[in-house]
């Protein structure tokens, strides 16, 4: 009794695996990038909490 599992991969396939793998990667960093940029530009506009709670 063989179980043998034959699947047939074409290239496309593993490139776009390969692709969504990246992606996978990439995109949490872009937006960990995106939301730390939109803080820093919020603190520039209206100063930090910190800074009031020391008066």
């Amino acid at each position: 009794m063989d179980n043998t599992l034959n699947i047939s991969v074409s290239s496309t396939q593993v490139i776009l695996a390969l692709i969504f793998q990246m992606w996978l990667v990439v995109f949490p960093v872009i937006i960990i990038l995106k939301v730390n940029r939109l803080t820093r530009l919020l603190e520039e506009r209206f100063g930090t909490d910190e800074e009031d709670q020391h008066v």
